[in-house]
């Protein structure tokens, strides 16, 4: 059997609820939007065009680019769940006031990126060529297993330490910074230096968290945690874990555990 490659979000996943993992990875069950989902697929768009043009564009094209993007990724899931009750929402609110405050706050939040990047000492980190680190591809071999990805930005702090910065536009700070810490690896792969630190930007404040230390991310253990998770998929061990969590998962109405449409997505024995 191909080994398929491996990721951040995968080992995240897995980590929290095997469930989830093999509904959305392995079945792949219909998940329910979101409108959240949207507001941070555009904001990430806008950030990064703005950031490739060296922030030579105008706010209010930017905005208009948030919008315009938005628009067309909600229009995009109508068609696939036009059932607006089907859609998860942030609150006790109805989707459609959950996509309108969505469609403001993230352009509010575009606008409060630009505001400060713009008075921040720091910049995105430029390579040899001088181009901006932006989203930038990696495929890490952790001893035969590929791990592959896109980090957000390479940040230089005035300092001069460059390290990954990974734009957050939700309410929470992940439980495990293991994201920053396999950034760490690859970007060593990638340039030959090894990072120190990485932060997330959190838009809902409009500036970034503290900078965390990634030492603890060594190689040996990131590697184990990816082979722990390539050989529990192939044994197709997904177990459940219900929790607060099911609130904001797309598939819960699939789970064996607590999803009213469960047999339409029975567990299967392993990986196929």
């Amino acid at each position: 059997m191909t080994v398929k490659h491996r990721s951040v979000s995968q080992l995240s996943t897995f980590s929290k609820c095997g469930e989830q993992y093999r509904l959305e990875k392995v079945a792949r069950a219909p998940g329910r939007p979101a409108a959240w989902f949207h507001q941070g697929t555009a904001f990430h768009t806008v950030a990064e065009a703005w950031e490739r043009n060296y922030r030579q564009d105008f706010p209010g094209d930017m905005l208009d680019l948030y919008e315009t993007e938005f628009d067309r990724l909600v229009a995009a899931d109508m068609e696939r769940e036009p059932n607006l009750a089907r859609w998860m929402t942030g609150g006790r609110v109805k989707a459609e006031d959950d996509i309108a405050r969505r469609r403001v706050r993230g352009a509010e939040q575009v606008q409060g990126y630009m505001d400060y990047a713009l008075a921040d000492s720091g910049r995105v980190w430029r390579d040899k060529d001088g181009l901006p680190a932006l989203e930038v591809e990696f495929r890490l071999d952790l001893d035969g297993v590929e791990v592959v990805g896109f980090i957000d930005q390479l940040w230089e702090w005035p300092t001069g330490q460059v390290g990954p910065r990974d734009l957050k536009t939700g309410s929470k700070l992940p439980d495990w910074l293991v994201q920053l810490g396999v950034y760490r690896l690859a970007i060593e792969d990638l340039y030959g230096f090894l990072p120190m630190w990485g932060d997330y930007y959190m838009a809902k404040n409009n500036r970034p968290e503290k900078p965390y230390d990634l030492t603890t991310f060594t190689r040996e253990r990131v590697t184990r945690w990816f082979h722990d998770l390539d050989n529990g998929v192939k044994a197709g061990v997904f177990l459940p874990n219900p929790g607060d969590g099911c609130r904001t998962c797309g598939v819960s109405d699939f789970c064996s555990a607590v999803g009213s449409r469960a047999d339409e997505y029975p567990p299967i024995p392993k990986e196929v």
